[in-house]
């Protein structure tokens, strides 16, 4: 018969034990030298959760459990351990947290306002977890603003209580007062919480739930005198209860500080299958199965050892969201336990292979062992568990994740690996305070190694399988169907193991060390900079795990099968409107041998992308800029010329104006628009050569004489041409017959992706990684004057892009190159309304047709149907001599219709990670945009000053037409000298 080694569990802290450890450890190992063939050092193994209380004393750990199942806060949910509080070698380290930190004021902000956040996305969760329905009540929307005026009150209020003197005839007043401060708190705790306790007990607040919290504590409102002598620990231990127990009628999973602090929501976890189809071992003590989770075995010692180790290690992995109690980060995991434990809480070695091989066998993909021995980070004789021949041949899918251990100790003796050999599927985890550092209490790898035959290969150091998760105050399940908090590295490993489970869910063709690589490398950097001695890879962060470690190392499975690099992840709008919502493409990730893929939206895409937030602020600080400048003139068109030659009838004028502030300069662009005009003064015929905006150069309507009316983004008068303006231009006009003259030119543009801001002059970067936006437009326009006060005109215009679609691009293999064609055609109309009111109107129609972009997974496989329109009128002499308002509707351009085919590699099957071509077909367009402006200018002074007032309202579709601005008005005075 093999003797169990004294295995101390000790949240629970049998102190008489564990003051006798040393001793009677070498006792026991002593003795099993011969009683067994267990192959253990002769030292404790112990499960790790136990050597910290984070409530200090005397009291047991589970007093203040909240039971959320009936509503009721019980005092004692079992015995006292008669030996809890008594001795413990860890109370002299650990005390002083409590002393320290008040859990919400000061340090630990987290337990406050840092969880507000959090209320969002668990209520939009709601919708999407049927275990929600009905659990929600009325009184949730007002939780979260009452935490948040209540957090920074309780923080006064235990300020206020430290700082009093013991009672007496000078304080009394003083005690008073904090009475009725409690009171007040309490008052508005049932104002909010106060129906709902009520509804789930058919009790009151006070006879449910707060009679019982301040008996446990010894408080009495009614008598100051209760107050007196309360330290800081048990200040932060009163005010925590009172959180966890008002929270247990919320109607919602509770919420705790470790979820932002590792970048974890229950969104999150269900966008990634919580978890769901992965096989997660536990090796730790059995419990019973009414916690609800999903748990298919369980193995070893199968009788429930009224002790919840194990219960509140399985619930922070897997623990339902189910409204109630608290949530685990892989909440769709499948358990399979092993309890390796007996009656006396104690194990051995041979126990512990016995556990790992029967949940290896049971293929489980990820291991929880919060286990160990004391003194050791990682003991030697894990070497000799997972060198078992029959263990070894089965973990090459199998990820293990070790708690450090609690002795505050920085291992400095190496572990001889060589037996092992494989050190990629390891873990190990140690615990952080809420402040991110590294707790007290916590083990740390220092330098020690993994070695073989006496080496310490790249990857061996403990630093380099090693790193941190939250694990103090951690809110977890006390099994028996209530929540309490526990501090301990055994609190932190399950965090991993859950997000390894996120993971190995997702992706599940990984092997273990890709999962582990994966945690590592996407922790977050605390300490010393790089892997370091006390933190290894850092802290857990879940969010950074599910993304691309990096987002320059992506590709594309092109329909060829071939690898087509991302450089940078973003794109360039233009007018490119994709209606599918389900519109996505796969990017995928190298990692080692193997991959990761990524669904990404194409529209979240394009609105999330660092270019299309800087082309929106580009575009509003171009508006704002143009619309401060512009005077009565209404026009940016103002030219300054001088005649060069002249022969006969014939004149050379050389000119130049003001350039768009839109047009991105680069080194070889002009700061203004210049050209040269030939004119027949007989014939009336000309040719102009320009650079700068040909839209506006081959524009024949008055009334449309600004930047803005020509750009795509902001503009309703062909906004096919504007594509095309910027750079060189040529046109050329004759007179057909009397009233009817043609216009034919050509334009282009090339545009590098930089952005000179109006106001400041600074240059900056719009997106890398992108080519410059090439393209050229053949314009032909017949304008015909009908009458002294009404004109029309009709103009074809063709354009080539060379690098895009309707202004949009994207790098490489999701881009546009080989560009696209659009033919359009626009009809415009320009009246005199009695004298002082001009009417100007365009209205543009588009087709783009079918192609397939060079390539790129993208093909526009129908033609694609574009619209815009703008109506201007304009009207002088409105309330003073020489002042103007000018009013438009506008709607830029676009898409109708049209359909964008996406064709290229996505996995076939998840559990091995084949890759098919497939195809997607995208409908084009979207929520129409219109908008409205409306443009005052009044001179004053003579023409020494103006006043301008403008104003620009979004009527339906998106904000100011690629910006962010709904509504947008200002007022500018300029006064010259």
């Amino acid at each position: 018969m093999i003797t169990k080694k004294t295995l101390r569990q000790t949240t629970a802290a049998l102190a008489v034990g564990a003051a006798l450890m040393p001793i009677t450890g070498v006792g026991l190992a002593h003795a099993q030298g011969s009683d067994s063939a267990d192959s253990g050092s002769g030292v404790f193994i112990l499960p790790y959760h136990g050597d910290i209380n984070p409530f200090h004393g005397d009291i047991d750990p589970f007093h203040g459990d909240i039971d959320p199942f009936h509503g009721d806060i019980n005092p004692f949910h079992g015995d006292i351990n008669p030996f809890y509080g008594d001795i413990s070698p860890f109370w002299g380290d650990i005390s002083p947290f409590w002393g320290d930190i008040n859990p919400f004021h000061g340090d630990i902000s987290p337990f406050h306002g840092d969880i507000s956040p959090f209320w969002g996305d668990i209520e939009a969760f709601h919708g999407d977890i049927e275990a929600f329905h009905g659990d929600i009540n009325p009184f949730w929307g007002d939780i979260a603003p009452f935490w948040g005026d209540i957090g920074p009150f309780w923080g006064d209020i235990s300020a206020f209580w430290g700082d009093i003197d013991a009672f007496g005839d000078t304080t009394a007043g003083d005690y008073d007062n904090l009475a009725a401060q409690l009171a007040d708190m309490f008052q508005r705790a049932e104002s909010v919480f106060g129906q709902a306790i009520e509804t789930r007990t058919g009790s009151s607040f006070e006879e449910a739930f707060l009679n019982d919290l301040l008996a446990r504590y010894g408080f009495d409102p009614s008598d100051p005198r209760s107050l007196e002598g309360v330290d800081t620990e048990q200040r932060a231990r009163f005010f925590m209860d009172f959180y966890d127990g008002l929270m247990g009628f919320s109607g919602v999973d509770h919420v705790d500080h470790w979820m932002p602090a590792i970048n974890w929501s229950p969104a999150l976890s269900q966008s990634v299958g919580s978890g769901n189809g992965t096989v997660v071992g536990l090796l730790d003590f059995s419990f019973d199965a009414s916690e609800l989770l999903r748990v298919r075995t369980q193995g070893g010692e199968r009788s429930w050892l009224d002790f919840n180790h194990g219960a509140a290690v399985a619930s922070l992995i897997a623990a339902p969201m189910d409204g109630q109690g608290v949530m685990g980060v892989a909440p769709d995991t499948t358990l399979l336990t092993y309890n390796p434990f007996d009656e006396s809480r104690t194990t051995n070695w041979t126990d512990v292979r016995s556990g790992v091989l029967s949940l290896v066998y049971q293929n489980s993909r990820v291991i929880n062992m919060s286990l160990g021995v004391p003194g050791w980070t990682f003991h030697q004789d894990w070497a000799d568990v997972l060198s078992d021949r029959r263990i070894i041949r089965r973990t090459g899918d199998t990820l293990f994740v070790f708690a450090a251990g609690n002795d505050g100790v920085t291992q400095t003796q190496n572990v001889n690996w060589s037996s092992v050999w494989n050190a990629t599927n390891l873990l190990i985890v140690g615990s952080v305070d809420p402040n991110g550092r590294i707790s007290r209490f916590s083990n740390t790898p220092g330098t020690a190694c993994l070695t073989i035959y006496g080496q310490c290969y790249r990857g061996n150091r403990l630093m380099d399988r090693f790193l941190v998760a939250p694990g103090e105050l951690i809110l977890a399940s006390d099994g028996e169907g209530g929540v309490t908090r526990l501090s301990g590295t055994s609190f932190a490993a399950p965090l991993v193991t859950g997000a390894a489970a996120l993971v190995q869910g997702r992706w599940e063709w990984l092997g273990a060390h890709n999962v582990a690589d994966v945690l590592l490398r996407s922790a977050t950097d605390l300490g010393a900079e790089g892997v370091d001695e006390v933190y290894g890879w850092g802290l857990l962060n879940v969010d950074a795990a599910l993304r691309p470690l990096d987002s320059s190392n992506l590709y594309v499975v092109d329909s060829r099968g071939r690898l087509r690099n991302i450089e940078r992840l973003g794109m360039t709008g233009g007018r490119l409107q994709v209606h599918a919502q389900d519109a996505t493409i796969t990017l995928y990730e190298p990692l080692g041998w193997t991959y990761r893929d990524f669904q990404v939206s194409y529209n979240e895409l394009m609105a999330s992308s660092d270019l299309s937030d800087r082309q929106k602020a580009a575009i509003t600080e171009i508006y704002l800029a143009e619309r401060a400048r512009n005077s009565s003139g209404f026009t940016d068109t103002v030219e300054t010329g001088r005649m060069v030659d002249r022969s006969g009838n014939l004149t050379v004028t050389a000119f130049a104006s003001a350039a768009d502030p839109y047009q991105r300069l680069s080194n070889q662009d002009l700061p203004f628009q210049a050209g040269l005009e030939i004119a027949d003064t007989a014939s009336g015929r000309s040719l102009r050569l320009g650079m700068g905006e040909g839209a506006l150069a081959l524009n024949r309507q008055s009334g449309f004489q600004l930047f803005s009316d020509h750009r795509p983004e902001t503009g309703g008068v062909n906004p096919v041409l504007g594509f095309a303006s910027g750079g060189a231009y040529m046109l050329s006009s004759w007179r057909v017959a009397g009233a009817t003259r043609m216009t034919v030119g050509f334009s282009s543009t090339d545009e590098a992706h930089d952005f000179v801001n109006p106001f400041t002059g600074e240059e900056q970067a719009m997106q890398g990684g992108l080519p410059s936006y090439q393209a050229s437009a053949m314009v032909a326009d017949l304008h015909h004057t009908l009458s002294d006060t009404l004109s029309v005109n009709i103009t074809y215009t063709h354009l080539e892009e060379q690098t895009g679609f309707l202004g949009a691009q994207a790098p490489g293999a999701i881009g546009f190159e080989g560009g696209a064609n659009t033919d359009a055609v626009s009809f415009g109309a320009e009246a005199d309304l009695s004298g002082q009111v001009q009417l100007s109107a365009s209205a543009t129609l588009a087709r783009t047709a079918s192609t397939e972009f060079s390539d790129s997974v993208l093909s526009l496989s129908e033609d694609a149907l574009s619209t815009a329109f703008q109506v201007t009128a304009l009207r002088r002499g409105v309330f003073a001599e020489g002042d103007a308002v000018r009013l438009s509707v506008v709607q830029p351009l676009h898409l109708e219709d049209g359909t964008l085919t996406y064709m290229a590699g996505e996995i076939s099957d998840r559990s091995t990670g084949a890759i098919s071509t497939q195809s997607q077909e995208w409908a084009l367009g979207g929520e129409r945009a219109v908008y409205t402006e409306l443009l005052y200018a009044l001179p004053v002074f003579g023409d020494r000053a103006d006043l301008s007032i403008f104003g620009r309202s979004s009527l339906s579709g998106d904000s100011l037409s690629g910006t962010e601005t709904a509504l947008a008005s200002g007022l500018r005075f300029d006064l010259r000298f």
